[in-house]
């Protein structure tokens, strides 16, 4: 990943190479899939920059896990209750959010097309082929799933949905770890010790998606 424009002349080598990489460019401030663009080059990169102050250009996962050949990403619950000492829970139910179009790789034909390569809700609940779920008490239907739902998709299958999961709360506690000391130290410039360190939190939505072997991926 590279933070934009700070990392912009290493951002730019990436397209040097020989080898076609995709990124995904997603504006600082935006959101619901507002201003994501996708770049094989580097001057659709440049474009991507343009009105904007800070961009996160991430190398795109080009082999996602698919059902029913669609993309999806995991949105995970995430309670922080304390900062110093870091103590999180994470829930353990959740929703897995599906694009609309069936996944093929990024090429130069497709880039455009957001309800394939987008799993955000916002842009495929646009789409005539996004599915509702009139059933609260089926997780497994839908343009949207639940992570029970989810979980018992795998076990039908014959995946490991717990080794998968584990490895996502792994992912999880090494990002939050990453973030605790410039948490911390923002917390104990308005609350100094003595204070225990519990007086506010903060919850937390993160976007994981697995990829063909089942490793996960924090997308934001």
């Amino acid at each position: 990943s590279f933070v934009l424009p700070a990392e912009l002349n290493e951002f730019l080598a990436e397209f040097k190479s020989k080898k076609k990489k995709t990124y995904i460019l997603k504006p600082d401030s935006g959101c619901q899939g507002k201003g994501i663009v996708l770049a094989q080059d580097a001057e659709t990169a440049l474009g991507a920059l343009e009105g904007t102050e800070n961009v996160v250009a991430q190398r795109y996962l080009a082999k996602p896990y698919l059902i029913d050949g669609k993309k999806f990403d995991l949105r995970i619950y995430v309670l922080v209750v304390s900062c110093d000492p870091l103590r999180i829970f994470i829930y353990d139910e959740g929703l897995a959010r599906f694009c609309t179009e069936e996944y093929t790789a990024p090429s130069e034909e497709n880039l455009q097309d957001v309800c394939m390569h987008l799993t955000n809700y916002a842009v495929n609940k646009h789409n005539d082929k996004f599915e509702f779920n009139s059933d609260a008490e089926a997780g497994d239907s839908g343009s949207k799933w639940s992570l029970t739902g989810l979980r018992e998709y795998f076990d039908d299958k014959g995946e490991d949905f717990d080794t998968a999961w584990e490895c996502i709360k792994d992912l999880i506690v090494k990002t939050l770890v990453s973030a605790q000391p410039i948490l911390q130290h923002n917390y104990r410039s308005v609350l100094p010790r003595p204070n225990t360190g519990m007086s506010c939190f903060e919850l937390l939505g993160l976007d994981v998606m697995l990829d063909d072997k089942l490793k996960p991926w924090l997308i934001e």
